[in-house]
């Protein structure tokens, strides 16, 4: 009667120890999210494509309702306007049409403005003249990105794996004696194991072992 007792504590307490050792190796605890932060980036871009030296002229312009023509303050091109003061002064009506329609002619510049690990912009401008300079300015906002990884747990390509086994009797009334067993294995990448034992009955064993996903 004792030695059955001692049995069933045995059997017991080996269960206890497995299912402690299972839940010290099971990963339940849930994959927290990731939160990255991007910086805020300021920058700009500014060319400079033909030197101009800026005059101011005073124009007379008819406005609806008012009895004498108002003045109108623009800036203009002095080089041009040196240039079309004295066409109109020599009398020379071709270069002064020519000055002209130069002022007015219509200019695109087209192509890339930044072009940087952070960002890209390309631009597009027309003028009426010429396009002399541009300048551009942006700002890329600070953003907030959170996710959640994807975490996938491989076995290597092979593992060696060993234990030991501890057999116990289960039939009352008959003189068995405990056996323990000696394993040694090897694991592939999908998880499955052949293994070698060995016991202190003179058994010798062959297993094969197959791994099922059974949550992931």
């Amino acid at each position: 009667m004792k030695r059955e007792k001692f049995k069933n504590y045995l059997i017991l307490a080996l269960l206890i120890s497995l299912g402690t050792v299972i839940y010290l190796n099971y990963d339940n605890e849930p994959v927290p999210d990731k939160v990255v932060i991007t910086d805020e980036e300021t920058g700009g871009v500014e060319k400079e494509l033909a030197e101009v030296i800026p005059d101011t002229v005073f124009i007379e312009i008819e406005v609806p309702g008012k009895a004498k023509p108002q003045i109108k303050e623009i800036v203009v091109d002095s080089t041009y306007k040196s240039e079309y003061e004295k066409a109109i002064k020599d009398n020379d009506s071709l270069k002064a049409k020519n000055l002209f329609l130069e002022s007015i002619s219509l200019d695109t510049f087209e192509g890339n403005l930044i072009d940087n690990k952070d960002i890209t912009i390309d631009g597009k401008f027309k003028t009426r003249g010429k396009l002399l300079e541009y300048k551009i300015d942006y700002k890329i906002k600070s953003d907030t990105l959170t996710f959640k990884p994807n975490i996938e747990y491989r076995h290597p390509k092979a593992s060696f794996v060993y234990g030991v086994k501890l057999g116990l009797p289960m039939q009352n009334g008959v003189q068995l004696q405990p056996t323990l067993e000696g394993v040694v294995g090897f694991q592939n990448k999908k998880g499955n194991i052949i293994t070698f034992s060995a016991d202190t009955q003179k058994r010798f064993s062959i297993g094969y072992y197959k791994t099922i996903t059974l949550f992931k």
